[in-house]
């Protein structure tokens, strides 16, 4: 799901961003936050708030959601900061005690744009069905995986007939993750998209 955050005193229009992280006790949201070149909201985040600082949020909105009650193998398609909403959709599938294996994988243009790797690996540790793979479009890196998603998922999951599918990130990045997981024989009703 997603908020809107800005400051209409400071003529800070509001901009949409997804939450990062699963539901929490204490309220707790979870934002990331891409500087965008003349991104006017990007900027008042990134140079203006300060820690203490008060912001009004309004939503959640949205339903890109995980379904409690589906059983199946689950596989996150990640691009950019499209990484958010998924995170937050694996991070509630693990808590819950999902027990289907939970995939992940991250497209990213090079080492330098690849973020929450440390979580991703601590995710790996504590809980035996998931797992992540990080994949470079730019560059070539030893522990990583080369090449675009179109690429990389017919070698990582030949057969996506029985898994539930969820892509975030650019628009293009989602429109060939769609294609590509159904040439794989992804059902179009496990497809969610954001």
């Amino acid at each position: 799901q997603y908020v809107t955050l800005g400051n209409a005193r400071d003529h800070i229009p509001p901009r949409a961003y997804s939450i990062s992280n699963a539901p929490r006790p204490d309220g707790e949201l979870v934002l990331q936050v891409a500087r965008q070149e003349g991104g006017q909201t990007s900027a008042w985040v990134h140079d203006k708030l300060s820690v203490g600082d008060s912001v009004k949020v309004s939503g959640a909105y949205g339903t890109f959601i995980g379904d409690p009650s589906v059983d199946t193998p689950v596989l996150c398609l990640a691009a950019g900061t499209g990484l958010a909403p998924i995170l937050a959709l694996a991070e509630a599938a693990l808590r819950r005690g999902y027990k289907r294996p939970v995939r992940l994988v991250f497209s990213a243009r090079s080492r330098e744009d690849v973020y929450s790797q440390g979580m991703m690996s601590w995710w790996r540790t504590k809980h035996r069905n998931f797992d992540y793979h990080v994949t470079l479009t730019r560059e070539q890196a030893e522990g990583y995986q080369s090449g675009r998603i179109d690429q990389v998922l017919p070698k990582l999951f030949p057969d996506l007939s029985k898994h539930s599918i969820f892509a975030a990130g650019s628009p293009e990045f989602v429109e060939t993750c769609v294609s590509t997981v159904k040439l794989l024989g992804a059902q179009p009703e496990l497809i969610h998209t954001e």
